[in-house]
């Protein structure tokens, strides 16, 4: 069965897609068959084949069973391929077509992929409008060096902490520490744009920081560890509960109760006993 030719072609495509050609054909054998038809030119795509065999040794290249045939007009090509689709070359029946150039899809805008992203479910965390965070610092980063970094801002609360960060390129997933903290900052400057010029500006240390706009979920995660940890100090430092002792009888007492319950009592002790003078 042919392939059926597409009514639906412009003027301009000159180039037609030969397909199931025998791999036996060479471009000079099919320029030679479609000579008649005016073809300028074939082109007959290959790969090169890497095999320590034989067979490839000394041609390593093979052919992919198509071709493309260049003609001088749109009117040759379409009557190329009227007369010789379906026609047998070398004991293979041919298909022709007219070549559609490819043509890679351009990449979205920025509206399109928040769209794409917003019907994926996809949402991006809330951040706050006074707070920045910033990350990879020393590990013996201090309140003041923070402070004098953010001098310019007002900077009102500083949380400090350490968190463990894992990434996937580790083996096995090994977990890496950072240093990171939460400031509150006291400006009319919009936080994007403090971020943007302690970034380009600032460094502690002699090294270039990382801020960015903290999120919401992340200051509130950090002021409920916070309060924990207080609430068990508070614990731990508590006074322990003062222990019950039962109260001890007098040894009088006891030996009346022993006596009032026919239990002989007990043996009074050498300091009790009187003195014998020598006679």
């Amino acid at each position: 069965m042919t392939e059926q030719v597409s009514t639906e072609t412009t003027t301009t495509v000159t180039t037609v897609y030969i397909s199931n050609l025998p791999f036996t054909a060479s471009e000079h054998d099919l320029n030679t068959f479609l000579n008649r038809y005016g073809a300028s030119s074939v082109l007959i795509p290959t790969q090169t084949v890497r095999r320590f065999s034989k067979k490839h040794k000394n041609n390593p290249r093979k052919p992919l069973g198509i071709a493309f045939a260049q003609f001088a007009n749109n009117t040759l090509a379409m009557k190329a391929i009227q007369e010789l689709n379906g026609t047998v070359f070398q004991n293979q029946k041919l298909f022709l077509k007219l070549h559609v150039p490819y043509e890679a899809d351009s990449p979205p805008d920025e509206d399109a992929k928040k769209l794409k992203e917003k019907k994926k479910g996809k949402k991006t965390p809330e951040t706050a409008s006074d707070t920045v965070y910033c990350h990879d610092l020393p590990e013996d980063i201090t309140d003041s060096e923070i402070r004098e970094l953010f001098q310019l801002y007002s900077p009102q609360e500083i949380w400090i902490y350490r968190s463990k960060v894992y990434k996937k390129r580790c083996i096995p997933f090994a977990p890496h520490q950072i240093t990171a903290a939460l400031v509150t900052l006291q400006s009319e400057t919009p936080i994007s744009n403090i971020c943007d010029e302690v970034v380009k500006t600032a460094t502690l240390r002699g090294k270039s920081i990382i801020v960015k706009p903290a999120y919401v979920s992340k200051i509130q995660e950090i002021k409920q560890l916070v309060k924990d940890n207080l609430t068990n100090a508070r614990d731990s430092q508590a006074p322990a509960p003062a222990l019950e002792l039962e109260p001890v009888e007098p040894a009088e007492e006891r030996q009346d109760n022993a006596q009032t319950n026919d239990v002989p009592p007990p043996p009074v002790s050498s300091s009790d006993r009187p003195t014998v003078a020598a006679a």
